[in-house]
């Protein structure tokens, strides 16, 4: 069967500007499970990238945000050991491991900082640290609580001066923005020449695994994430904004944690206890069995998830 390929001027490439596209697959808000909306991801014939085509309207994303968001539940501020926090700290230990093997310097800026799990980590590892944040409250509680210098809103010109920064953190961000290019061009004027760029984003690769999971694969996040990207594309995208990709690598344990939240995706789906049990039982032995292909993807840099380090020219 021949794959569609889609003709549309009003929603080119975010990337290249290449107006053909070919579907990919498709899904709906799984935390909002009473819309009926169906968003489509289309991937260009040109450069390889993946974007939701249409893209979601502003109220659509208003709505998709309005949920409870994880990212803004402070686990710094959280006492025990609840699994949830258990996570969010390795996910931050990994995050500064990565920022004192690639970064250089001692300023450093996150935008999108959400809680500032990764803020009061860095400025412990000794940084000075800045970040931009959209949730105001989480600004008022940053500002008040720990005197950390964070300006509420999207990225833009003018929040700091050109070349302020030694290192901009874009963690689990790039996905979410509508213009990644101009995003991108932003976050490197802020950075000094010879700065880094770290990201952590859902990959174009990853869409190909995990099709036997339908809508519940986990870094699907629709209408969330709006952009998917391969090493080609984010390799042309930080070109263009004055920067050279030189670290591109997809973890296995990302991949591990993308199927794991996946299966338990799926068997929430059931209202019966007995059978999100059954579905779990189901799916242990196809993960088990998967291991060794998922071992190969990681080490071909082909995983769900990407960590990538950029240097500015």
């Amino acid at each position: 069967m021949p794959l569609a390929i889609d003709e549309c001027s009003e929603n080119r490439c975010t990337i290249c500007g290449n107006e053909r596209s070919v579907f990919v697959r498709e899904g709906p808000d799984l935390y909002r499970p009473k819309e009926t909306k169906i968003f489509r991801l289309t991937q260009c014939l040109t450069c390889g990238h993946i974007m939701q085509n249409p893209p979601p309207t502003a109220e659509e994303l208003n709505k998709a945000y309005a949920i409870e968001y994880a990212p803004y539940r402070p686990s710094w501020k959280e006492p025990g050991w609840h699994l949830w926090k258990v996570l969010r700290d390795l996910t931050t230990y990994r995050r500064i491991r990565r920022l004192k093997r690639y970064g250089k310097g001692h300023h450093l800026l996150e935008v999108g900082c959400g809680a500032g799990d990764f803020l009061f980590a860095a400025h412990r590892a000794g940084w000075k640290v800045a970040a931009v944040e959209y949730s105001e409250p989480i600004v008022e509680m940053l500002r008040s609580e720990a005197s950390f210098d964070v300006r509420s809103g999207e990225l833009s010109p003018g929040l700091w001066e050109p070349e302020s920064f030694d290192a901009v953190v874009l963690w689990s961000v790039l996905e979410h923005v509508q213009n990644p290019m101009e995003f991108l061009a932003i976050a490197s004027s802020y950075l000094k020449p010879g700065g880094t760029v770290f990201l952590q984003f859902p990959t174009v690769y990853g869409l190909e695994l995990g099709k036997m999971f339908r809508q519940y694969w986990a870094i699907l996040d629709l209408p969330r994430h709006l952009n998917f990207f391969g090493r080609e594309s984010l390799s042309k995208l930080c070109d263009q904004a004055g920067m050279n990709l030189t670290v591109f690598k997809t973890p296995l344990l990302d991949i591990g944690w993308c199927y794991l939240t996946s299966c338990s995706n799926y068997a929430n789906d059931s209202k019966s206890s007995v059978m999100k049990l059954l579905k779990l039982a189901l799916l242990a032995p196809v993960i088990a069995l998967t291991l060794p292909y998922m071992a190969v993807q990681a080490r071909r840099g082909r995983g769900t998830e990407a960590f990538a380090v950029a240097v500015k020219r």
